[in-house]
């Protein structure tokens, strides 16, 4: 029987995959999930992580739907209910560092944490209230770090209210909260502003308006001077997506003029600081050239590295226009190069970039994020690796997840998802570490520890096993395997005469008869060949029948391999074996190896 193969380098696997149903199983191991803090007000749909921003150990949180009482009053009513909430929280921690709210029924639909955004020195989230009266609707709200501890509200009789502690920009009065006024209010959607925040600068994008503003921070008097203020046609969407580093913000217009003279691709300019004057030039532009256009509707950049996607959302004739994700250099006075684009299957929607990695969450298809690294040697960027959407759901919430539309963040190796599901919607922070991501991590994976991360030897010689896989050598030849990496590499000594004479294997439990699909990725010291089988154990009787078997090859780059099995029998104890004999000494490594019963 042979397998019907697919080769792909450096792509994702949402297309190729089944889709997949399913809650969390035990092999597929999650990060920490930390919930709504409790106490809170409203039980029923706070939806704790619809907005996240992420800063060094620290994770800012929001509750758009969450409400509380003050002490006396009535139980508001429906849309009082929703004033929000924001949550400070430092690593993984279930204790908030810091609450931000606004009590009362006064505080008529604020949602405050609408948008959010942090730096090591502020943090900064943003509120709605179109039809309120509220002082606190339609505003920007500061908190400082000062000396390692964040402005606090007060506490009032058990929970913390910001009502009474804040002060408008300029004012020389001490209070937790700094209330900067949105020029344009949010009015349709908590998506209609956008934040970007350092230790220097405050960015806010009003893409209903096409209106950039910039806002510096002065120490000498405690205030934010606004020292840009772009407004240009409403068409161009300037300011839906804006981001930080250093002296540069880059500003997304994902409906100018772009790429063919009149055409409205999309464009995203760098904006850089004039220190002599205080003044802001546009010192770069990268137009779309893609036919989709929207490009610049999300962005990130971080530590010389900018990331774009580009591709309407919505179906066009009942299909999804093609996606793009696009890679640029940025040096320190702005200029952009090396431009690398990647098409990808279905929209990415948050970006979260850190070095030399960038973090994704996807819209459709069976993945919901994505991980994208760039070489160092070459500076090209390539997917990694990535998480199904089912990966995460709510048991609470009659399955529904959200993955691909929640937000992320990326400090080092540290990954935050929002999980606004979790525990009947009411939401929160899922922390997993980007090295550990591999999307064989599928509740529907056959394979056990696919990913090598659990391993109780670092290293196996002939016949030893670690956590389900075994290395096996027969008739002379001489191989042993090591997981350093978190990835299996089989080191061939003497190959022997025959595939088989080594042998790296596991067992796998094939519920039903059907067809079956099995990826992995894999490379080699040197250009090889190997020999990938699953089939019976025939320990018992010596019937060693093949249930699917190819030759693969394989060379020092990583190669992503996906094989149809179309008649494989049940069997609770098949082997999954990979077989490096007989074809020369270079080592190969395996990683992500994954088989799941298609259903179709």
């Amino acid at each position: 029987m042979m397998l019907v193969s697919k080769k792909i380098k450096f792509r994702s696997l949402a297309g190729v995959l089944a889709g997949c149903v399913g809650l969390v199983a035990a092999q597929a191991s999650a990060g920490v999930v930390v919930g709504k803090p409790t106490p809170h007000g409203n039980t029923a749909y706070p939806e704790a992580g619809t907005t996240m921003a992420r800063a060094g150990t620290f994770t800012l949180v929001g509750a758009l739907q969450e409400h509380v009482k003050i002490s006396g009053e009535a139980e508001p009513t429906f849309p009082s209910t929703m004033q929000g909430a924001v949550y400070l929280m430092n690593g993984t921690s279930t204790t908030p560092e810091r609450v931000y709210q606004f009590p009362g029924v006064a505080q008529f639909n604020l949602q405050a944490g609408s948008q959010l955004a942090i730096s090591n020195r502020f943090l900064a989230f943003a509120t709605r209230g179109t039809d309120s009266d509220s002082p606190q609707a339609n505003s920007v709200f500061i908190a400082r770090n000062n000396n390692g501890s964040w402005a606090e509200c007060p506490l009032v009789s058990g929970q913390r209210n910001c009502n009474d502690a804040v002060r408008e920009n300029g004012q020389n009065i001490s209070r937790a909260l700094t209330r900067i006024p949105l020029t344009y209010p949010a009015n349709v959607s908590f998506k209609d502003i956008a934040l970007a925040l350092s230790d220097d600068y405050l960015v806010i994008g009003y893409k209903r308006q096409s209106v950039l503003e910039i806002y510096r921070y002065n120490t000498s008097n405690d205030t934010w001077v606004l020292e840009l203020s772009l407004d240009e046609p409403d068409e161009r969407f300037t300011g839906a997506a804006v981001a930080i580093d250093g002296d540069l913000v880059a500003v997304g217009s994902p409906w100018s003029e772009g790429g063919t003279a009149g055409a409205e691709l999309g464009s995203v300019r760098i904006f850089r600081r004039n220190a002599s004057d205080s003044t802001w030039s546009s010192v770069a532009i990268t137009s779309g050239y893609f036919s989709t256009g929207a490009f610049g509707r999300s962005l990130a950049m971080a530590s010389g590295n900018l990331a774009v996607t580009s591709g309407v959302t919505f179906p066009v004739n009942g299909v999804t226009p093609q996606q793009h994700l696009s890679f640029y250099r940025v040096a320190a006075d702005g200029a952009i190069s090396a431009r690398q684009s990647l098409e990808t299957a279905y929209p990415h929607v948050h970006l979260a970039l850190h070095g030399d990695t960038l973090a994704s969450t996807v819209s459709g298809g069976d993945e919901g994020l994505s991980l994208y690294k760039r070489a160092a040697a070459s500076g090209q960027w390539a997917y990694e690796t990535g998480l199904i959407r089912d990966f995460y759901k709510s048991v609470n919430s009659s399955g529904v997840g959200y993955g691909g539309i929640d937000p992320i963040g990326l400090v080092g190796d540290d990954l935050v998802l929002g999980w606004r599901a979790f525990s009947g919607l009411l939401g929160g922070v899922i922390h997993e570490k980007a090295s550990l991501i591999d999307a064989c991590r599928d509740p529907l994976n056959l394979v056990n520890n696919c990913s090598f991360d659990n391993v109780t030897n670092t290293a196996l010689a002939g016949t030893q096993s670690s956590s389900g896989w075994q290395v096996l050598n027969w008739n002379g030849a001489s191989a042993w395997a090591d997981f350093n990496g978190r990835q299996m590499r089989i080191n061939v000594q003497q190959p022997g005469s025959d595939m088989w004479h080594i042998q790296a294997r596991t067992t796998v439990n094939l519920p039903q008869a059907g067809r079956y699909l099995l990826t992995f990725r894999a490379k080699a010291d040197d250009v090889r060949t190997f020999v990938v089988n699953l089939g019976r154990n025939g320990n018992g009787d010596n019937n060693w029948a093949s249930y699917g078997r190819v030759t693969a090859a394989a060379g020092p780059e990583w190669v992503i391999y996906s094989f149809e099995l179309p008649n494989v029998p049940q069997d609770s104890a098949a082997f999954l074996d990979f077989n490096l004999g007989n074809a020369g000494t270079a080592a190969v490594t395996v990683d992500s190896v994954k088989l799941v019963r298609l259903t179709q």
